[in-house]
């Protein structure tokens, strides 16, 4: 513990799921933190959490597709950090799974706008603050896009444009002594875990939401597993990593 003694995080979609455990782990390794989700009741909780773990953490509720909304968040974090070191972009909206034909243009839309135009904005408002210091970006993508999981067009669709989006901005900043880098995650989160033990006990496999099975026969924890791979590339450890996407979901997909 202790490897981002001294940097500050912003993390979106922080209110819950994978976006509590990140910012309690990055506030464990000593990063201030502002903290950002839609949901201000769930942000409380996540607030509560890592106020445990550091001294300094800020929360503000905020639709990340409104630019100016991000502008002020941004400020807001330079007013109380003086800079930005490190940026986790998790937010986007998901729907229950759905056929193609199913999707109507608002669902596509919904995932456009919360995922990738909140991605998008957030990485321009923080560029000036990022480059001072060699700033870490994690994005998120999904197995839902890389593997085609049926029933999530929208979201695979935005989750794989991230990606692109990605891999062109670690290129033109990478002068700038910034990384870039994406994380698909496989985890079960205590979202997915209140819905399987809410379903009749032969409906609870994971596989039956989508969920392939593990290389190493179990499924990934969001603070032990995949957490750690956030605080890893937010750190200088990873300094000569960039433009890449990290699969850590357990050897659902292969890819050596």
């Amino acid at each position: 513990m202790g490897k981002l003694k001294g940097k500050v995080a912003i993390v979106t979609g922080a209110g819950g799921g994978l976006g509590s455990y990140i910012a309690l782990r990055l506030a464990e390794e000593g990063a201030s933190l502002m903290l950002t989700d839609i949901n201000g009741s769930s942000l409380e909780k996540t607030v509560t959490r890592c106020e445990r773990a550091t001294f300094s953490v800020l929360a503000k509720t905020a639709d990340l597709s409104e630019p100016e909304q991000v502008k002020l968040l941004i400020e807001d974090t330079i007013e109380k950090f003086d800079t930005i070191d490190i940026l986790v972009n998790l937010a986007i909206a998901i729907r229950t799974p759905h056929s193609f034909l199913e999707h109507e243009l608002d669902t596509l839309d919904e995932s456009y706008r919360t995922g990738l135009i909140s991605t998008w904005l957030m990485m321009k408002e923080s560029y000036p603050y990022l480059k001072q210091g060699g700033g870490k970006i994690i994005n998120f993508g999904s197995g839902a896009g890389y593997d085609g999981l049926e029933g999530y067009a929208a979201y695979a669709a935005i989750k794989e444009g991230i990606r692109a989006l990605s891999r062109v901005v670690a290129r033109e900043w990478g002068k700038d002594n910034i990384n870039v880098n994406v994380i698909n995650p496989g985890a079960l989160t205590d979202g997915i875990h209140a819905h399987l033990d809410a379903l009749p006990e032969e409906q609870r496999d994971p596989q039956l939401l989508g969920f392939k099975p593990t290389a190493i026969g179990r499924y990934g924890d969001p603070y032990e597993d995949i957490a750690p791979v956030v605080a890893f590339l937010a750190s200088e450890d990873a300094r000569h990593i960039t433009g890449q996407t990290f699969f850590v979901d357990g050897g659902s997909i292969i890819n050596a």
